[in-house]
């Protein structure tokens, strides 16, 4: 199994997803995030030739949006990133899923806001739209790269990989104590995107093949969806000057350990590969739960992507023992298990499970 790219899943355990769409990660709710990412690509691949002034940005997309598809819509510009948010009275419906309006809404704001940054002088890379449930406080974010959303408008990117490439995001909003909940919108890294889109893209991959293997078994299949089955985490890092890419992840499967770590590392590479991102010195991947981890210098990792090094010089030289199984249970958060003690001394910082 090969997890760097991988084709969209089909519909197995999805019913299982949307049902506990904000119990479990987000990352496990697919369909609705593939229908609306797909309106996001074939509503963007028809960009106007319009020139929208820096300084009109945000007011631009909310203008767009309101005379064009009576959506009222707070938009932002943060460094270069630009942001839209607009509320909804039911963002999830009695069946567990996003209403067909709700797609709709965000792919024509998605359309908006890659409408003006594709043709304004104000240099953007990313671009976020939020919509959030006015009762509930759950809110839906899908990000996305301006150069992707460009290429994908070329034809220089596939459907299928150009989806790989936004990040869905799921979570809660606050409300200070008059009730209000500004729209605060963080600038996007392009190292903290690619670190979580690597994370996204193990997650699908790992839910995916494991929901396969249990085709004829229902309930099998929906214990191969629960997320304490397969955690995944992972963070950029620049610590007095060194640049670190450091993920963890925890599987319950049974599979070569070295085929797992091997296949972690692919979908690491074939990312950073893509973008031709290079700034950073360490990769580190742990596997908790097999006592692994695999560390690597930036320069191996380039020497691999020119064939210098093939896939068994990257298990045998750079594959480490790494800390324990009850290590691993207090690093992602849980408590209450046997032979865990209460402090437990990892070899450096842990990385808080986004999942958790």
């Amino acid at each position: 199994m090969d997890l760097a790219i991988k084709a969209a899943p089909g519909r197995r355990g999805l019913r299982i997803a949307e049902k506990f769409f904000f119990g479990y990660p987000f990352s496990f709710v697919r369909r609705d995030c593939l229908l609306l990412a797909t309106a996001c690509l074939l509503l963007t691949g028809c960009v106007s030739h319009y020139t929208y002034p820096a300084e009109k940005v945000p007011q631009s997309i909310e203008n767009l949006c309101q005379t064009e598809y009576k959506l009222t819509v707070n938009a932002r510009v943060v460094g270069k990133t630009v942001g839209a948010l607009l509320y909804v009275d039911q963002l999830i419906n009695a069946s567990g899923q996003i209403p067909k309006e709700v797609h709709e809404s965000m792919g024509r704001i998605l359309q908006v806001v890659a409408r003006v940054a594709l043709s304004t002088d104000l240099p953007l890379d990313f671009c976020s739209v939020v919509i959030r449930d006015k009762k509930s406080n759950n809110e839906l974010t899908i990000t996305r790269s301006i150069d992707d959303t460009r290429r994908a408008n070329a034809e220089a990117l596939g459907v299928e990989e150009s989806i790989s490439r936004t990040l869905f995001g799921q979570g809660k909003y606050t409300k200070d104590t008059l009730g209000d909940s500004p729209f605060i919108l963080k600038e996007v890294r392009l190292e903290n995107f690619l670190a979580e889109q690597i994370v996204q893209r193990i997650r699908y991959s790992f839910s995916h093949e494991m929901a396969g293997k249990n085709k004829k078994d229902k309930e099998a299949e929906e214990e191969s969806l629960n997320p304490a089955f397969i955690l995944v985490d992972g963070v950029f890092e620049d610590y007095k000057g060194k640049k670190e890419y450091r993920f963890s992840i925890l599987s319950m499967k049974s599979e070569d350990p070295k085929q797992t770590m091997l296949n972690v590392f692919k979908t690491v590479n074939d990312v950073l590969d893509g973008y031709h991102f290079t700034d950073f010195d360490q990769i580190e991947i742990q596997d908790y739960l097999n006592r692994q981890k695999l560390v690597l210098d930036r320069e191996t990792l380039l020497s691999y992507q020119k064939n210098k090094i093939k896939d068994a010089d990257i298990i045998k030289r750079y594959l480490q023992e790494s800390q324990t199984v009850q290590e691993a249970f207090k690093l992602f958060g849980f408590s209450g298990v046997d032979g865990v003690p209460g402090q437990v001394p990892v070899e450096s910082p842990p990385v808080s499970p986004s999942g958790s």
